[in-house]
């Protein structure tokens, strides 16, 4: 992996970039989660709060053409621009306002529609600066810097946060990150021509993107990540509840969001090992599969032994890593080039709806079942489901290696 970060000095920018972008992006929906959850103690609040994440990643595709269209270093800097702004926002109204969950909301809103076109433009954008089997050690060599960065900076907030500190040093910090994923953006550079799409209209490149999500094997691709954005946000907005009704406080989300960023770690070693030894297919049907088997193990030995409960948690963290770090690679890998943008949010768009519900129901769920533990035994039952039906798919069965993926046309 060091390999390429240091053969290639864009690749290096991007990675900085990324890095710090990421970190950036996480602290924001971490801590904005967890002050909501704070502030409030209203699973119906967090339940939002997830909803305005997820909500206008529905429109997703509304961006495909858009980014195809355009320079994608320029559409980078105007996203991290927004953000910034978003943090800054949270930062002064914190400060010199009594803010009330509105303001919240809507700052999440906000930067949630930037990252509309941030996320599609990264994935472009990488697709360009490297290319063959080393997409997968690409993404999760960009995945490990953010993660180690993240943890860090986590550690010594959650340190500070436990002596005392006011939220708006986390506030602060999210803000500083992000106006250095800003500046870094000015370093980047991308060797594309020209790529407005003049000699179509912008409705039938909508199309376009849509239509090849339902050709060959991109269809099972995108309904596996539909049915695990559904759960996954489920459990989501209910993990802040979940960590303190086990940890004994509201802080304890923040240690385990800590502990994630290694899992993450495991989840990008274990991606960079297998990517050139077993078919996509069956590595990703072993990730679900496990991973649902150890988050039922998690949550069934967390209240008797933590230490071991948190090493099963890493390890389950880490498969889902390896599952949303091998389906990057495939949609960088399997559309053309030029259509790489708007088969990613095509299917960023049905994910999302998918997530929105997520959310709305895991609000309802956290308020209504008789023990959160239930919200995410569904969760891990769901992963395992989801991992057999993978192992039923023809098309799924009949992905190659990553190196090999895209060379077929019967692979798209």
């Amino acid at each position: 992996m060091l390999k390429l970060f240091f053969a290639n000095r864009n690749f290096r920018n991007f990675t900085l970039f990324s890095t710090f972008g990421g970190v950036g992006h996480g602290m924001f929906a971490v801590f904005m989660m967890w002050a909501i959850h704070a502030m409030y103690q209203n699973p119906m609040y967090t339940g939002l709060a997830g909803f305005m994440f997820s909500a206008p990643l529905v429109i997703s595709f509304i961006a495909g053409p858009f980014v195809d269209r355009w320079n994608k270093v320029m559409v980078l800097r105007v996203v991290e621009f927004v953000k910034f702004c978003m943090a800054l926002l949270i930062l002064a109204a914190h400060l010199f306002l009594e803010a009330g969950v509105l303001l919240y909301l809507v700052a999440i809103l906000i930067f949630s529609i930037a990252s509309l076109f941030g996320t599609p433009a990264r994935t472009v954008l990488l697709a360009r600066i490297i290319e063959g089997e080393d997409i997968v050690k690409a993404n999760a060599l960009i995945q490990m810097t953010g993660i180690v960065s993240g943890l860090g900076i986590g550690v010594v907030l959650y340190m500070l946060m436990q002596q005392g500190a006011d939220f708006a040093l986390v506030y602060g910090v999210n803000a500083a990150v992000l106006v250095l994923a800003l500046l870094i953006s000015m370093f980047l550079h991308s060797d594309e021509l020209s790529n407005k799409l003049a000699k179509k209209s912008y409705l039938s490149d909508l199309k376009t993107g849509f239509a090849f999500v339902k050709k060959g094997v991109m269809l099972p691709v995108a309904v596996f990540m539909v049915s695990m954005s559904v759960f996954a946000e489920t459990a989501h907005v209910n993990f802040p509840m979940f960590a303190e009704v086990h940890l004994g406080t509201a802080s304890g989300y923040i240690l385990l969001s800590a502990l994630a960023m290694l899992g993450g770690l495991v989840g990008s070693w274990i991606s960079g090992a297998l990517s050139s030894k077993f078919e996509v297919g069956k590595i990703l049907a072993a990730a679900f599969i496990f991973s649902g088997i150890a988050q039922i193990l998690f949550v069934n030995m967390i209240s008797d032994n933590v230490t071991r409960a948190i090493l099963i948690y890493i390890v389950y963290v880490g498969l889902g890593s390896t599952i949303l770090i091998f389906y990057r690679a495939l949609v960088q890998k399997l559309p053309p080039k030029n259509l790489i943008s708007r088969v990613d949010t095509s299917i960023t768009s049905l994910t999302a709806v998918a997530a929105a519900l997520g959310a709305l129901l895991g609000g309802f769920l956290g308020t209504h079942l008789p023990d959160i533990n239930y919200v995410f035994f569904i969760k891990g039952g769901s992963y395992i489901a989801i991992g057999v039906l993978l192992c039923l798919s023809k098309n799924m069965r009949g992905l190659p290696k990553i190196s090999e993926a895209g060379k077929s046309d019967s692979m798209v």
